[in-house]
Parts: structure tokens; sequence; C-alpha cells
């Protein structure tokens, strides 16, 4: 296993000078949260913010996640390896550096950041920053549940804060989001040259209203929201690529940073990937439908035109498992498969082109130390136009809220075919590139299947299945869906022991042995929007 290097800020600077705002090179040198607040550069503060805030999500190492990894595990994107809770998946001990990003630096960094941009009159730095600081606290609601709020963030004043209720803290977040929009576009207001949008106010502003929409969905089951949801429709929500809320990566690594979508730093390199892709997953592109998934070169890369056998395949023969074998050279592992780990690094199948920089898969069957693909020219995808068309059609279908679903779903496939068949195309081999034709096939499909659909129920379904197969490297949004609804309904089963379905992460270490006020929890418990009654496995 090998380690993804923390952060720092100065290298972001300098790479911002050199090539503006297409991507972004972490290789910085000092941290801006050890300088006095009256020396604080504001620049530099909300940078740290951004990257502390990106790691805590994106970061994939040697099992000290971050939180996508964590999410994406639980929903069969990303290899489980063994149960829920382990020494190989979610512990305690592992969850303590995305909770230190998060609170010790992204939100330490804005309490101080914030009166000095007031102070200077930056209310562009001001708005950004709230936005950011919203979005923390609505991740953290909806991984861990109740996390501390009020009495955080004090220092020797109170250091051992309470927890507060996780709908308190949404509710809060609401105004923490309209001061945020208010300082944005208030008369003059100065915008930082941030590293989502670069200072564009109306995009900032669309992120806010689809930040507040994806909240308003996320308690659908707690209250009827169906009016404010219609208001934020009307208002502009992030419904074109351009308006994407997505981290760039570069391609630029050193022995001291690292700058490349964490997902390739880890899996392409001399030793080749350390991660499974899941055969469940993969199966949804290469066979669910009868036909290849377009986006089934771009999502996925093979290593090898070679089957496993032997002690490349150990789940071989043994009847609980759901997909030994994927075939078409397709190594894969299934849900909570916990075998030994041959030295398969340069055979196993693994992340493709889209979205983490990686190579198409044009059967060329080279192992990644060989084809370095697009070199780490990744995004994060945080909440792309094609979720919002999802979570449209979701609400419309179940809320009566406006638009047709069918015609969201629709909409919600045609962009996330757009956004991955487009993305970094000079690594595309044209001779293997999907086509409209497949689109347009791929669409007819999966509509005359929801036109067929017995009731709401079934057709809810079908939506968060697609929703599901469009979040490719976005774990978070599809454990929140999968929490809220239960769908998709089709989720292989774990193949061993797995223990309870975690309805909310474990609390780090760091906080329970350090905090007399924070005990651990069982990870049953819910969310507060979390009113599904179904078991979930």
């Amino acid at each position: 296993m090998k380690n993804y290097n923390k952060i720092n800020i100065i290298g972001v600077l300098l790479l911002m000078f050199s090539i503006g705002c297409e991507t972004v090179d972490l290789n910085h040198l000092n941290d801006p949260s050890e300088l006095t607040p009256s020396s604080a550069d504001p620049e530099l503060l909300l940078n740290n913010v951004q990257l502390r805030f990106v790691n805590a999500i994106a970061y994939n190492e040697d099992n000290e996640d971050g939180i996508n990894v964590r999410a994406a595990e639980f929903v069969r994107m990303q290899h489980l390896f063994g149960a829920y809770v382990g020494p190989f998946s979610m512990s305690a001990g592992n969850l303590d550096n995305l909770w230190t990003d998060l609170y010790r630096e992204s939100l330490q960094d804005i309490n101080v950041l914030i009166p000095l941009a007031e102070e200077r009159e930056l209310e562009g730095y001001i708005g950004v920053a709230k936005l950011i600081q919203a979005y923390i606290y609505v991740t953290l609601v909806d991984m861990f549940g109740d996390v501390p709020f009020t009495e955080a963030l004090q220092g020797n004043d109170t250091p051992n804060p309470n927890v507060d209720d996780g709908e308190s803290i949404y509710n809060t977040m609401f105004t923490v989001i309209d001061e945020g929009i208010a300082a944005i576009n208030a008369p003059g207001s100065v915008m930082p040259n941030d590293l989502f949008y670069g200072g564009n106010k109306a995009q900032w502003i669309k992120m806010a209203n689809t930040l507040k929409f994806k909240m308003y969905l996320q308690m659908r089951l707690v209250g009827d929201f169906s009016s404010e949801i219609n208001s934020l429709i009307n208002q502009g929500l992030i419904t074109s690529a351009i308006d994407d809320f997505e981290f760039k990566y570069s391609a630029t690594a050193s022995t001291t940073g690292e700058s490349r979508h964490p997902y390739y730093a880890l899996n392409y390199d001399a030793d080749g990937a350390d991660d499974y892709l899941v055969s469940y997953y993969v199966n949804l592109l290469k066979d669910d439908k009868g036909f290849e998934d377009p986006r089934l070169r771009y999502y996925f890369y093979r290593q090898i035109a070679e089957t496993p056998t032997g002690d490349d395949l150990p789940c071989e023969d043994n009847s609980v498992v759901n997909f030994c074998h994927l075939g078409d050279f397709y190594w894969t592992r299934d849900h909570g498969d916990d075998d030994g780990v041959p030295a398969d690094g340069l055979k196993r199948s693994t992340y493709g082109l889209y979205p983490i920089g990686g190579a198409f898969d044009a059967d060329k069957f080279l192992p990644v130390n060989e084809n370095p693909g697009a070199g780490g020219v990744g995004i994060f995808p945080f909440m792309l136009s094609s979720y919002v068309n999802f979570m449209q059609a979701e609400s419309a279908l179940m809320s009566g809220t406006t638009g047709n679903p069918r015609t969201l779903l629709e909409d919600g496939i045609r962009a996330s075919m757009n956004k991955v068949l487009n993305f970094n195309l000079g690594q595309v081999d044209d001779a293997f590139a999907a086509t409209t034709a497949d689109v347009d096939n791929y669409v007819d499909f999966v509509l005359s299947e929801y036109d067929a659909a017995a009731d709401d129920v079934a057709r809810l379904d079908i939506i968060m299945k697609e929703y599901y197969i469009a979040l490719w490297g976005n774990g978070i949004e599809a454990y929140n869906n999968y929490r809220r609804t239960g769908l998709p309904s089709d989720f292989s089963n774990h193949v061993g022991t797995p223990g309870a379905f975690p309805r909310t992460f474990l609390y780090p270490a760091t906080v329970i042995n350090t905090n007399s006020n924070i005990s651990q929890k069982e990870i049953s418990v819910k969310t507060f929007w979390d009113a599904n009654t179904a078991n979930l496995d």
C-alpha cells in the first residue's frame, strides 16, 4: 500500500499563476493555519480551506482514507475488504485524518478568515467561505449524524465540545448559505480567485442553490419541502456542465506533494493497482442491460488479456460469491471478499479515464506502469449537472415538484454521457469511442423500462440506478441515496459476515479519546433525515 502525501499551499499558488484555473497543483510548502490571524493572507487561508476540504473528502491511501472511500465501500462502488467495520474498512482510528482536515484545518481557517475578510471588506471571500462551511457541516451531519457545532472550534475555552443535533445544524446551514449568497451579491463584492470557480459569482450562487436543494431532497422523508425546491429551481441550479461543482487535479507529482487525482496516485505506479474494482458495479455497465454501457471503457481499464486462474482466482469454487469472474478479462472482486491478495497489482482491472485521469480502455492490455493514460488529470465530482437532473427526477416523481420525471431521467443520462464521453478527449481512441447511436440506444432502453414500470416505486428504482451509475467517482451521494431510498434494489450480497450496515460513520478515535463529552455510538444510529425503515445490507 502506498501513502498519499498531505497537501499544503504554496505550490497551488505557483501553479495557479502558471496555468490559471484549469488544474491545481497540490504541492505546497507552508500551512497558513500556522500563521497568526493578523498576518494571514486571505487568499492563502481560503485556498487551504478548499484544499483540506477536498483532501478530507477524496484522498485514498493506506487505510487513512477520505469520506468518499468509506461511503463508496458501503455501496459497492469500491471494494470492501471484509466486514463494514474492521481493520481494512471503517474503524474509529482510520477516520482521524478526515476529521482533522475538516475541523482543525478547513473550519478553523474559515473562523480566522471571515473576520479578517470583514475587516478588509472582502465580501466575496466571506461568501465563498460560508458556502464551503455549509457544505462541510452538511457532509459531517450526513456521515456522522450529530456532531460538534455551537461549541466547536473554541480552543481552550471549550476543550470538550458537545455534539449538536443534526437537524438543528442543517437548519442553521440554510441561514449560513443565505448569508454566503448575500455576501457574494453585495455591491462591489471582491471575489477570490478560488480553486473551484475562479471567483465566478453566478456559478457560486448556482452551487449554493443546488446545495440547498440537495439538503431539502435529503429531508424528503421527514417533511414537505416541495415549495422550497420549486423556488430553488426557479432561482437557478447547476444545470449545465460548465457550472459543475468539481475539483480539478493536475499531472504534477513529486516526493513532497501530490497534485494528481488521489485514486490515480494510488493505482498507477510501478506496483500497479492497489484497489480492486467491485464485480457488481462493473457488471452494471458490462452486462446488466444485455449490451455494454457507452461509459464502460471510460470508467474501467483492463491491464491484461488473460483470464484469472489458480492463485489469481481465490474465489474459484466458492459458492457464496456472486461474481467470481466476469469474463472479457475483467479482474474484479465481490463485495466483502477478504480472500488473500495475490501479486496481481499489474493484472487486476482498475479505474479508467473518467474521473481519475487514468487510461482509456482501447484493448491495449498494458499494465498501468506502461500506460499512464491522462497522468492523473482528473476531477472529484462533488455536484454535477447530471446529478441535479436525477435529483429533480426523484423530487418530481415522489414530491410533485416542477418537471417531468421521465424527461429529467433522460436529461440526467444524456448529461452524464456527455460529461464522460468528452472527458480528456485526447486520450480516447476513436476506434473504441462511444457513438451517438450507442447513447441513443441506451436512453431508449432505459426509457422503455421506465414506461413499463408498474408503479412509482419501480420508476424510482430506475431513476436511482441510473443516478448511481452516473455517480462513478462520488460514493458519498450514492451512500446518501441508498440510506434514504434503499435503491438500487438489486445490490449484490456481501459474500462474508458483514455486520450491521452503517447508517452513520463511527466517531473518530481522536474524538472519543480526547473529548469527555462524546462517547462512541453504534453504526446503526441514523442521521435525522434517514427515516427509511428498510433493513439495508
